[in-house]
């Protein structure tokens, strides 16, 4: 092999390289929303459809919602949600939002999974105290589901909130967990 078809040679697998690294590029970017402990895709699904409903801070459903809630929220400092946040308060960022909305009833008891857009500390309320999590899982790449954690529920009113959200408005869904 002459030196010029070995620096050729040398440029081709180069050049392959470099083109199997730019195609593992996208590839890494779809898979950012893998590896979470438990399904999401119901919820991904969700967060990404045109037709989430919108509401604002404080709000009541009168049902369990069977798509994403795009909760506007206020101020932290400017808000008092309904139950005292399972988050410590000097850990909730002095520019940062919360908010809250209220179900008036789920279907059955069971385990409940709630799933948020954006960074920020999910609770969930029955009978005006924390219900504490099961467990919960995030993806901060996941561009479609930051957070989701799952209750075990009872039928009945149910309150959901977000403190200490980098945005003013993130989606929300609940659902049952599978």
């Amino acid at each position: 092999m002459t030196r010029n078809s070995a620096q050729r040679a040398k440029t081709r697998l180069l050049l392959a390289f470099a083109l199997l690294g730019a195609m593992a590029i996208p590839a890494a970017a779809e898979d950012d929303c893998t590896g979470f402990s438990f399904p999401v895709d119901t919820d991904i699904a969700w967060m990404n459809a045109a037709d989430s409903e919108s509401v604002e801070a404080g709000a009541k459903l009168p049902s369990l919602p069977a798509k994403a809630v795009t909760l506007k929220m206020k101020m932290t400092r400017d808000i008092t949600l309904p139950v005292k946040s399972g988050r410590k308060k000097q850990a909730i960022g002095g520019g940062t939002y919360s908010g809250w909305f209220e179900i008036a009833s789920l279907p059955k008891a069971g385990m409940y999974q709630i799933s948020v857009s954006h960074e920020g500390w999910i609770d969930a309320a029955q009978n005006g105290e924390l219900v504490q999590s099961h467990s919960f899982s995030g993806r901060p790449a996941c561009k479609a589901v930051r957070k989701s954690v799952r209750y075990e529920l009872g039928a009945g009113p149910v309150t959901v909130q977000v403190a200490g959200a980098p945005v003013e408005a993130v989606k929300v869904t609940i659902r049952e967990a599978n």
